[in-house]
């Protein structure tokens, strides 16, 4: 058989007035592109499950309203947060290959910042008739709170202490969360009209059966206990908790230190222990942590800042005793141990063959972790038949010991009560109105990253203000200025979100990409499944999908 191909003609050659776009090229298709929004990876990260390239993408586009507001779906505290966040987020971002991770959390700061100076929140929904019941005022309880008092819920919250904030007020320092910062969080939460009930224990003050009256109740408590040592001398008085030295000083004493300060622990807490000892007068401070120091659990800007100040950390070392003398603590028996994670997710030492060391102390501060009260756990799990559905969340519930899986938890509470409450199932909970969407499944790898579109760009420094020998609770990091945020945003790679940079639209060689409504239209006529817009795009935003 043969066929008639028309005349030859010259290579090159092409009609006059024709164009690709009148010659449909689409019938032998397989395959064809479909724009998305991925999940990018910094997002899939945010224990507190912030949409982050969305509002880094409104902060980028000067649009610091529209970027608070989008935080607020998920976080009522980014201003918190962006202070003492461990951001995870960072360590998740795609960039972090190319040129250095987004700073997500100095960006989420001065957001956070942006808000309490010129936001305005948005109304709660109509008010619902169901009342809910939350035990607890620190993140996990204020989060849970504020999610269902923007949905129209009656919620009384009862907080123990006499003021709000759990963590972030009584274990936090003020050189790194000052208060004026926290309340005015705290303020703006509790402008959707919640009751508070501050100064009231429930099992203490207020029966639990108080509870009953409720539609649901949320148990937040906290993890409150501290874990011990369980070696030798560890009763002496002189060998305190961490947690409790640090409530002593952020509700107004000032308790003296001593000369020479150990404080066993790695992670956040003994950061903020040995630095806080530092600022009342001890001459030394020595951190001792079993896990090396590229794996100790406190974020790696606040071991800088502690190196810093002056803090010794010694890593790979575990207390075997402790040693006193005439009735005095006088030192700490030491040597090198590795961490071992029990099956309950406590952590232990395993010491390693050798001599052991006597490093000298007047007072050693613990700060290895918290457990949950038996009696608040009890009350999770008790409710009579008729009683409301009680749920528990936060460190109470969780091994997490972070403030933004608190946030996180507090979140997912609400979700769930609002789903119970309102009669629907809880995966349809997130698409009713007032409630962030539903998360795409799909988080976007690096290797749908296209790096080289993207010029190299270097990761704005954050300066520290704390001196080698710090004097004070004033703030030591400050926040960046409004050039620094839009230039810092500007790096966000926007992993699986379309931004309308014309790549695709350029790169398809039938001309098949059309502008439509700010974004793009695939015309099924002209495409013919090539795939190479959805390899050039940049961002991981086009996915090939079967045909249909």
């Amino acid at each position: 058989m043969s066929v008639d191909l028309g005349p030859a003609r010259p290579l090159g050659w092409s009609e006059p007035g024709r164009t690709t776009l009148e010659i449909p090229t689409g019938g032998w298709r397989t395959r064809r592109p479909v724009y998305v929004e991925a999940r990018a990876p910094c997002a899939a990260a945010c224990p507190a499950g912030e949409p982050v390239p969305r509002w880094v993408e409104r902060a980028r586009q000067g649009d610091y309203a529209g970027a608070w507001a989008l935080v607020r779906e998920a976080n009522p505290f980014p201003a918190v947060t962006g202070r003492v966040c461990a951001h995870p987020c960072e360590a998740a971002c795609h960039r972090w290959d190319h040129d250095g991770a987004v700073a997500v959390h100095a960006l989420e700061r001065f957001v956070g910042d942006w808000g309490l100076a010129h936001g305005r929140p948005a109304p709660p929904a109509a008010r619902r008739p169901e009342r809910v019941a939350v035990v607890g005022g620190g993140p996990a309880g204020l989060s849970c709170a504020y999610h269902l008092g923007r949905l129209g819920y009656r919620v009384t919250v009862y907080e123990r202490m006499p003021a709000l904030g759990g963590l972030l007020r009584y274990g936090i320092p003020a050189y790194r969360l000052p208060r004026a910062v926290l309340d005015r969080e705290i303020d703006s939460i509790l402008g959707l009209g919640l009751e508070v009930r501050t100064g009231t224990a429930v099992g203490r003050d207020v029966p639990w059966e108080a509870l009953d009256g409720y539609d649901a109740v949320f148990l937040a408590v906290g993890a409150g206990i501290p874990l011990r040592l369980g070696v030798p001398g560890e009763d002496h008085p002189a060998v305190g908790d961490g947690l409790a030295f640090l409530r002593a000083v952020n509700t107004g004493s000032r308790p003296a230190p001593g000369g020479r300060v150990v404080v066993v622990g790695g992670g956040s807490t003994a950061m903020d222990v040995a630095r806080t000892a530092l600022r009342l007068g001890a001459r030394s401070v020595t951190v001792l942590a079993l896990e090396a120091r590229e794996a100790m659990p406190a974020a790696p800007d606040e071991v800088e800042q502690a190196l810093a100040e002056g803090v010794e950390i010694r890593n790979g070392v575990g207390v075997r005793a402790f040693v006193e003398k005439d009735g005095c603590l006088c030192g700490v028996e030491v040597s090198a141990a590795t961490l071992e994670q029990a099956p309950d997710g406590t952590v232990r030492p395993v010491f390693l063959p050798g001599p052991s060391g006597i490093l000298e102390t007047d007072t050693t501060l613990l700060a290895i972790g918290q457990r949950p009260d038996p009696a608040s756990l009890v009350a999770a799990e008790a409710g009579g038949a008729g009683g409301p559905v009680r749920y528990a969340g936060g460190d109470m519930a969780s091994g997490f010991r972070t403030v933004s899986h608190a946030i996180g938890a507090g979140a997912g509470a609400a979700r769930l009560i609002h789903a119970r409450l309102a009669g629907v199932p809880p995966e349809a909970a997130a698409d009713l109105p007032g409630w962030v969407a539903a998360r795409p499944a799909h988080v976007v790898t690096l290797d749908e990253i296209r790096l080289d579109a993207f010029p190299r760009a270097p990761r704005c420094p954050r300066p520290h203000r704390a001196a080698a020998r710090p004097a004070g609770f004033t703030e030591v990091v400050p926040g960046l200025d409004e050039a620094a945020a839009r230039e810092e945003a500007r790096r966000c790679l926007t992993c699986g979100r379309c931004v309308a940079c014309d790549v695709c639209l350029l790169a398809c060689p039938d001309m098949a990409i059309r502008r439509v409504d700010g974004g793009y239209a695939v015309a099924s006529e002209y495409c013919k499944g090539c795939g190479l817009c959805a390899r050039e795009c940049p961002r991981g935003a086009l996915q090939m999908g079967a045909e249909r």
